[in-house]
């Protein structure tokens, strides 16, 4: 049973259009990549628990991706809306099973397949090319290559809307620029730390493509990661840090809530993903995301980039 609240009551969490989809979503969507645990270590049901409470506060957009704890992400959403009756926008992803994935509309079809499966049979609405680590141009848009496959399995009935996902901003824009995509999900590139990506959310918009923002804590730098992900930032990055933990210090949720609200301010954005990996994160998200960021804040914040 589903906890706190029945499917489509009102709880709180404002609904987004996302673009031309037409579909009406939570401006807080669920990411899928720590559903069992921070170190993927915990049970299935405690992942299916963290879905449930989502769904229960109001959370209709879960996005998930065939590669997630090692395949196991799609298998909980699967388990967690099996016979729920209420409205879910369900986003997956391909280009990484198996791993040496060849961007050929077999592959695409393949791994779609297999998705259905996990999933339990739930419809994929949004069915997304997964952040290709050397983006294949030639075989998103060739014959026979990923554009094919994902209009096939869209004629086919196994999913409703294309997207494209990524942070490497040159090819995302060429794939924005093509008009054959519904939906755009970035990471990365706009946040609290960086702002490069905003000029392409900018595109997406004017091309009325819903707008997902993924990992808005950065892989946790803002968040309980702070010192593993740290070592991964650049130099200017770790210059930079300081002077926005200070900024937002005296907010409420202090960075963490300054993170997920920055990026909601965003107009082109209809989604932004939490990568919750309990129920209590959900509860602590959408507690922040009440808050509205205040200007002077976003204007701050926008001073130190141009900086």
């Amino acid at each position: 049973m589903l906890e706190e609240h029945e499917p489509g009551t009102d709880v709180g969490v404002p609904r987004r259009r996302l673009g031309r989809t037409g579909l009406s979503v939570s401006e807080i969507g669920l990411g899928g990549a720590g559903l069992l645990g921070r170190r993927a270590d915990l049970p299935l049901e405690a992942g299916v628990a963290t879905v449930r409470r989502a769904l229960a506060r109001g959370v209709n957009y879960i996005d998930t991706a065939e590669c997630y704890i090692d395949g196991r992400s799609e298998e909980v959403v699967g388990a967690a809306l099996e016979g729920y009756p209420g409205e879910c926008v369900v986003a997956t992803k391909f280009g990484h099973r198996p791993p040496d994935f060849d961007y050929s509309r077999e592959s695409v079809i393949a791994s779609v397949q297999e998705s259905r499966r996990l999933l339990r049979g739930r419809a994929i609405d949004i069915l997304q090319l997964h952040t290709p680590g050397v983006p294949p141009l030639e075989r998103v848009f060739g014959p026979g290559g990923v554009l094919e496959g994902m209009r096939e399995a869209r004629d086919r009935g196994w999913c409703r809307f294309l997207g494209i996902t990524g942070n490497d901003l040159e090819f995302v824009r060429r794939c924005v620029d093509s008009d054959a995509f519904d939906t755009v999900l970035t990471f990365l590139c706009y946040d609290l730390l960086d702002q490069s990506g905003e000029p392409l959310l900018r595109e997406a918009r004017a091309r009325d493509m819903g707008v997902i923002l993924g990992s808005p804590l950065r892989m946790g730098l803002f968040g309980a990661a702070r010192n593993e992900m740290l070592g991964h930032a650049t130099e200017e990055q770790k210059r930079r840090l300081p002077r926005i933990e200070a900024l937002v210090a005296g907010e409420p949720g202090g960075v963490t809530a300054s993170a997920i609200r920055f990026a909601l301010a965003a107009p082109e954005v209809a989604v932004v993903l939490s990568g919750a990996c309990s129920p209590e994160d959900i509860d602590a998200v959408i507690e922040a995301a009440a808050t509205p960021l205040r200007p002077e804040l976003a204007q701050a914040v926008r001073r130190l980039a141009e900086e």
